[in-house]
């Protein structure tokens, strides 16, 4: 097991974590995006379309469904699908008459998640380790420590092009430090089962991946370092990594950079 596998295992276990943890990914009342009359007025009428594409087409429009479905970023991308899957659209609808005009809109006004935010919260933190974050340029001239500068494909294709990178997957840092460029992953686990395990595998399975010129690094928080009775948990796989794969919460990534320095 690695150092930093074994630390995060510790801080998480001390009094505090979440708490210290918060300052970098707070969770925030986001306010509810309020529809005008004209907005419901649309929604009342997509009700009465007998056709569920119709309906569903016209509830497309507005940025966010009603509810959560897998299926309806598909519909976004392709509209044409909808006349092409009526088992799914019959689904679909049904829901949407279940829920009735003033549930769709209630639907549709919910807040944004603050766990869809943690992305750019992991981004902010970044600025806060002393290290200097550069663009591309500069941080191709500079030999120094530095982060790249950038949103998650633009680090992707960076690291493609010059880092020997292979997966297709976004990635959340790239950084170079005492002269070893590392990139990384940076996620929170909220809970097991279902997507968080998922998430969690690829994470996993990143960091046991090889990019000639970076190592691979995973930042993960949450319940990745809670023990677990489960006989099948994500505590247990953590302690099996080899002690070469670097995993470790973000409250100690500046410590990490520091033991790396030159």
């Amino acid at each position: 097991m690695n150092q930093w596998i074994k630390k995060s295992f510790e801080l998480a276990a001390d009094k505090g974590y979440l708490d210290k943890l918060s300052a970098i990914y707070p969770v925030s009342s986001n306010a509810a995006r309020a529809l005008n009359q004209r907005d419901k007025n649309k929604i009342f009428s997509a009700l009465k379309e007998s056709s569920g594409e119709e309906m569903i087409n016209s509830l497309l429009e507005f940025k966010r469904f009603p509810f959560d479905d897998p299926y309806i970023g598909y519909f976004r991308q392709d509209r044409a699908a909808l006349s092409k899957n009526p088992k799914t659209v019959a689904r679909i609808k049904k829901r949407l008459l279940a829920l009735g005009g003033e549930g769709i809109i209630k639907g549709i006004e919910r807040p944004k998640s603050s766990s869809r935010q943690f992305g750019q919260y992991f981004r902010n933190f970044l600025e806060h380790l002393e290290v200097p974050i550069l663009q591309e340029d500069e941080f191709i001239k500079s030999k120094e420590d530095a982060i790249l500068a950038g949103g998650d494909k633009a680090l992707k294709r960076f690291a493609k092009d010059n880092l020997g990178y292979k997966k297709d997957k976004g990635l959340d840092l790239v950084m170079r430090i005492g002269g070893q460029h590392y990139i990384g992953e940076a996620k929170f686990i909220s809970a097991t089962g279902g997507t968080q395990d998922k998430s969690f595998r690829e994470s996993l399975a990143f960091i046991k991946a090889k990019s000639h010129s970076a190592q691979h690094i995973a930042i993960l928080d949450g319940v990745i370092w809670a023990p677990s009775s489960r006989k099948q948990n994500l505590y247990g796989r953590l302690k099996k990594l080899h002690k070469s794969k670097i995993v470790l919460s973000a409250l100690l990534l500046r410590d990490f950079l520091k033991s790396q320095e030159r």
